[in-house]
């Protein structure tokens, strides 16, 4: 036990449980915490411009590395400006901390409409987190951070949220910080597990999907191997993307539904593994209804598996731990010669499906893949670019493309790309926006200036809403409203902002700008005018 304030006891809390980075804006009821940060260079402060950008950041920065991220806010409006993107890695799986400040004890819960009072400001947190907790005395804030960051990483990785009053955060306690805890992988039933392998061995055309499960436990190895073993074909989850090298013999890449080829392709298989996936409707396929009645399931999570198709045999446990134990049945038997299904036929129908449909939306997607490394980053918008790279875009590495899923927020791609570079200071860091998301959270263009963080900003500019604008002209008979938006000078908005800016002439200069881009140092953001008319080259899902 030692004396210290709270705002030193949370400091150091974060530094025992091996987080080194915060994004986090101080303000009237958090200033000892960034007193505390004063006297700790060894955990980094970045300064977002608005604490949604602050959310979007520590995102990026889990999702890229896979560690747990920590922001900090003041109560109220804080809170609530960074709920989007606490949303956002709630519904997508990433673990992050929120620590907030709140109001002085002793007029909490006493509805006095207080400066930066949040009524219900638990429960409030609540809704978007897997843990939501107030500690009001300095001696319990390490085991409350403690447990918050525990809970990030038991079971599915959700968002945590801590809040201290101001008062216990200046004042002065004893407090004993306590050593990391190691969390056990916990593994199937032996007997489910045989049961798996059984029906895997009997399967005459098995199918592999991967969900953001199989990255989040690191099983990315033992599902390779196991597809090779099995010789069976790979399908990823949106949030998964990567997992399987889309250039591999057996991987498919992105199996999100939305392709025509991805159901007959399903229905094809007689039995298929699914690893880490909850089946819903934006980010999977279909909530899993075209798989074949044969279905394992592996999850840590047991209110997934049949949540939306009955699972015959349901795998409750970490997903490297639950596929190691397949693989060392498995390895009883020999291994399959060949794979069932011709996986270049069907890479190259679905690269035939994309020219017709994609069109010039591809080329850009060409563009940016020669351009970005393998182990490169892209952190994306929903705009119309992403909306197709979801499917087009081919991904090598798991944990290098960032995509805003179910929840589906706007103006995540910039400030997750400045969490992801900070995360991983060694690879290429690209976000992909469009003109709306991108003005969503364009000033943080200044925090990656300040950082001098080398990432490409890619602004592609049709001055619309453009997927939405299409929606209308589809579903409302071309009744335009709310879609079209006048933007500034975006090369000129990135010099003010302290990063180069260049605005290219067209589309067909974005390869070698991406390059020349990625070669500077600091932020540079490239506008790129385009514009996609009709419905040629508008993905169906998109208008459906």
């Amino acid at each position: 036990m030692q004396e210290m304030t709270g705002g030193q006891a949370v400091v150091a809390a974060l530094r025992a449980e091996g987080i080194d980075t915060v994004f986090g804006i101080v303000g009237t009821h958090n200033h000892p915490i960034f007193d505390a940060l004063y006297d700790c260079p060894e955990l980094r402060l970045v300064v977002p411009r608005h604490e949604q950008g602050a959310a979007y950041m520590a995102d990026g920065y889990a999702r890229a590395s896979g560690r747990v991220a920590a922001c900090i806010t003041v109560p109220g409006p804080g809170v609530t400006n960074a709920l989007s993107g606490v949303g956002q890695a709630y519904s997508d799986s990433s673990p992050l901390v929120l620590v907030a400040g709140q109001i002085p004890s002793d007029r909490l819960d006493r509805n006095v409409e207080d400066f930066h009072e949040l009524r219900d400001s638990l429960e409030v947190a609540a809704a978007v987190t897997g843990f939501a907790a107030r500690t009001t005395r300095v001696t319990d804030i390490p085991a409350t951070v403690q447990r918050a960051v525990r809970a990030t990483r038991s079971g599915r990785p959700r968002p945590a949220y801590v809040e201290v009053p101001v008062d216990v955060l200046g004042g002065r306690g004893e407090a004993a910080l306590l050593p990391p805890q190691e969390l056990a992988r916990p593994a199937a039933a032996p007997e489910a597990v045989a049961r798996a392998a059984e029906l895997l061995l009997r399967a005459a055309r098995p199918i592999l999907f991967a969900g953001g499960g199989a990255v989040s436990a690191g099983a990315c190895a033992e599902l390779l191997e196991l597809a090779e073993r099995l010789q069976a074909p790979v399908l990823t989850s949106l949030q998964a993307k990567g997992a399987v090298p889309d250039d591999h013999p057996l991987g498919l890449g992105d199996g999100w539904g939305r392709l025509p080829l991805v159901p007959p392709l399903l229905r094809q298989a007689d039995a298929a593994l699914v690893v880490g996936s909850r089946f819903d409707l934006v980010t999977d396929a279909h909530e899993g209804r075209d798989f074949p009645e044969t279905l394992i399931q592996v999850d840590i999570d047991p209110r997934v598996i049949g949540r939306h198709r009955p699972a015959t045999v349901g795998l409750v446990g970490d997903a490297r731990e639950v596929l190691r134990q397949l693989l060392a049945a498995l390895r009883q038997q020999p291994a399959r010669p060949r794979c069932w299904l011709d996986t270049a036929r069907f890479k190259a129908d679905k690269r035939r499906y994309l020219e017709e449909r994609a069109g010039p939306v591809l080329q850009v997607l060409d563009a940016v893949r020669a351009a970005v490394p393998r182990d490169g980053i892209i952190a994306n918008d929903l705009t119309l670019v992403s909306y197709w790279a979801m499917v087009a875009l081919e991904t090598y590495q798991p944990r290098t493309y960032l995509h805003p899923g179910g929840y589906g927020v706007l103006g995540f791609a910039l400030p997750a790309a400045i969490g992801a570079r900070i995360a991983q200071p060694e690879r290429p860091v690209v976000a992909l926006c469009g003109d709306g998301g991108f003005l969503y959270t364009c000033a943080e263009l200044a925090v990656a200036a300040q950082e001098r963080l080398d990432l490409v900003v890619v602004v592609f500019n049709d001055g619309a809403y453009g997927a939405l604008q299409v929606l209308q002209d589809r579903k409302l008979g071309g009744r335009r409203i709310g879609v079209d938006i006048a933007g500034p000078d975006y090369a000129a908005l990135a010099q003010a902002l302290g990063a180069r800016g260049t605005r290219l002439a067209s589309a067909d200069q974005l390869a070698d700008a991406l390059r020349e881009a990625l070669g500077q140092p600091g932020p540079t953001l490239l506008e790129v005018p385009f514009a996609v008319q009709g419905l040629a080259a508008v993905p169906p899902w998109m208008v459906e």
